[in-house]
């Protein structure tokens, strides 16, 4: 097996990426010089009248369908080659592919007059390709084949050793060169074709090295932000303790266990508590965002959804209580495709904007939360007829720490951390989440919010689901 990976590139992803990205780029470009050649043929032979010779027609169009078929064979075979040194990997279907195109070119040119050919200056586009991929070496010896079989081709068209094949109707009479003419022809091609080479190897080598340093600058980067996100989980939870040990006395008193506390000092103590509350929930959330980014976290447990979304509105009885909120569940579904992925995640997520739509969402307000399947995806909709967000703020809303406008110095606590962690946890499983506001329950008065969010499913197994309904009106105690 021909030897075509450098040392350096034997495990960097990001060369193959670019190696197996060209191959299907070579590979369209492929099926454009088809169309092309076909077009030339068709039309040079019906408005133009050229007159071809049976070997002529026969050679353009044996060219032109076996093209086509090596290329259909090449894009069929693109996803099964594997990225392994030492094997048939994609350097080697590119040195392939250079090969094919140049034997069918090198039979094009010679059947329609070689140096008299329209396409013989399709050898030097065929360096630039070869250049753009395989090492330098392998490029100036296939060079130097061209160069030579090209020049023969020249030579023995002159001593009429072999025919010469013109288009009829491109040139009006055979235009026999002297012998000088044909050697500077062959070495100015010669040298047009190594100085092509030179050049464009030349800037790809310096773009693999450029592109290699940008990618070893990065992982650098990755390695410090592991090492901060570390620093930040040590931090954090060391803020953790303090403030869980200030809950737990909070408790204590609250509860009675100290003795009885007048009523004012009560509801002290229990906005108290609601702030440490929040301060634990805070911490958690960035405990949660860190290692996220820390571990890599690519868990892949079987997921039910209806189960989590039921878990958490329960979770959220006691805030809807204190508003009058309804919450409204309802599953849509026909199928139950299985989601993969981890359930404290998705739980963390699906937590943070089922809190949001409850804490924003005005007295007496509406959460509406809807599941659904759309081709393989689950769709969960998370609307509520509160506050609503600002047109203009609603793409920086997953930035961290953001927070819109329109609570600012009003009574909703919050860091501005809890979207930025749904979107972590959804991106990372190849999610989607979309937020619209006015929503789809919202009025001109309570415009309300819409999160809907998408996630795939990775396996198609699906077995029948009775509808799921959940209506929780806080108001009837239900």
């Amino acid at each position: 097996m021909i030897r075509l990976v450098p040392e350096w590139a034997h495990h960097y992803e990001e060369f193959w990426t670019a190696i197996k990205r060209r191959n299907l780029w070579f590979i369209k470009l492929r099926y454009f010089f088809v169309t092309l050649l076909a077009g030339f043929y068709f039309s040079s032979t019906i408005i133009v009248d050229f007159e071809y010779t049976n070997s002529q027609h026969l050679s353009i169009i044996l060219v032109t369908i076996s093209i086509l078929i090596y290329n259909l064979l090449l894009s069929k075979s693109l996803n099964s080659i594997k990225s392994i040194p030492g094997r048939f990997n994609h350097m080697h279907l590119s040195l392939m592919q250079m090969i094919l195109d140049l034997t069918a070119l090198m039979v094009l040119v010679h059947f329609t007059g070689v140096i008299f050919s329209p396409f013989y200056m399709f050898f030097i586009f065929q360096m630039v390709i070869g250049s753009l991929i395989l090492p330098g070496r392998v490029v100036y010896f296939i060079g130097s084949l061209v160069i030579i079989i090209f020049g023969s081709l020249i030579l023995l068209q002159h001593y009429s050793v072999i025919s010469l094949h013109l288009i009829a109707g491109l040139y009006l009479a055979e235009l026999p060169h002297t012998i000088m003419y044909d050697i500077t022809f062959i070495l100015m091609f010669s040298g047009m074709m190594l100085i092509t080479v030179l050049l464009t190897n030349t800037i790809a080598v310096r773009l693999y090295q450029r592109e290699r340093q940008l990618w070893q600058t990065l992982g650098e980067l990755k390695d410090t932000e592991k090492a901060k996100q570390k620093y930040i989980i040590g931090v954090v939870h060391e803020i953790k303790t303090p403030i869980a040990a200030v809950q737990s006395i909070l408790d204590v008193i609250i509860n009675g266990f100290m003795g009885p506390v007048s009523e004012e000092i009560l509801i002290k103590l229990e906005r108290s508590r609601k702030r440490t509350i929040e301060a634990v929930t805070l911490i958690n959330n960035v405990l949660h965002l860190s290692k996220i980014k820390l571990l890599n976290i690519t868990k892949m447990d079987d997921v039910d959804l209806v189960e989590i979304i039921n878990r958490l509105i329960d979770n959220q009885l006691d805030n809807a209580l204190s508003k009058n909120i309804t919450i409204n569940f309802e599953d849509l579904r026909n199928v139950n495709k299985k989601l993969k992925g981890d359930t404290v995640l998705f739980e963390l997520a699906l937590s943070n904007v089922l809190g949001n739509a409850v804490k924003y969402n005005l007295s007496n307000g509406n959460v509406k939360i809807s599941l659904s399947n759309k081709g393989n995806n689950a769709i969960i909709d998370v609307a509520d007829d509160g506050i609503g967000i600002p047109e203009e703020e609603k793409r920086k809303i997953f930035n961290q720490f953001f927070r819109a406008s329109n609570i600012k110095g009003q009574q909703y606590e919050g860091s501005g951390l809890g979207l930025s962690v749904v979107n972590e946890v959804i991106t990372r499983y190849l999610g989607r989440i979309e937020v619209k506001s006015p929503s789809t329950i919202g009025t001109d008065v309570r415009p309300g919010t819409s999160f809907i969010i998408s996630l795939p499913y990775s396996e198609p197994k699906m077995s029948k689901l009775k509808a799921h309904k959940r209506l929780v009106r806080i108001h009837d105690g239900i």
